[in-house]
């Protein structure tokens, strides 16, 4: 019995430990991996997104699209960026990573985006929307030592919302 409750304990720090800070090494190359998103988001160019992503990547957008493989991915995000983002600012906010496993991380990316007029880029003067800040889930994996981004959220901040967070008072 006593070996039982030894071994239960040992599983449990040891889950604990992976669910906090990742190394030092491992969180700067995922903010690596932010800072080429980042880069992509200011000039608007997703050509290298495969240095950064795995083949089976997904990502969620703002409105509920769901796409799923590189391929898809970036051909998306190229498109949207050249459409409804075009000249449209994004500066990065701040960046936490979690570590969940020691080779997968949860990163959630705050981004400051400009206005933006949906569908098509073109102000309709009732369709514009941005001038404010969305938050970005992101979830990194480790393969072969390099850290790619294997999945993605992203979710506009309501701001009059988000100033009465009943969880805001704990942060």
């Amino acid at each position: 019995m006593k070996t039982f409750v030894l071994s239960i304990a040992a599983v449990l720090a040891t889950s604990q430990a992976f669910a906090q800070a990742p190394a030092p090494a491992d969180e700067a190359a995922i903010r690596k991996v932010v800072q080429r998103m980042t880069t992509n988001y200011a000039d608007h160019k997703f050509a290298d997104m495969a240095t950064y992503t795995t083949p089976d990547v997904s990502w969620v957008n703002v409105v509920g699209m769901w796409w799923r493989g590189r391929p898809q991915v970036q051909m998306a995000h190229q498109q949207i960026f050249d459409r409804i983002f075009k000249g449209v600012p994004f500066e990065q906010g701040a960046v936490t990573v979690r570590a969940i496993a020691p080779d997968v991380a949860v990163v959630n990316v705050y981004y400051t985006v400009g206005a933006f007029y949906p569908p098509d880029g073109v102000n309709r003067g009732v369709n514009k929307m941005g001038d404010g800040q969305d938050l970005l889930t992101l979830v990194m994996v480790k393969k072969q030592g390099q850290w790619l981004l294997t999945a993605g959220q992203n979710t506009p901040v309501d701001a009059r919302a988000a100033a009465n967070d009943p969880a805001s008072a704990r942060k």
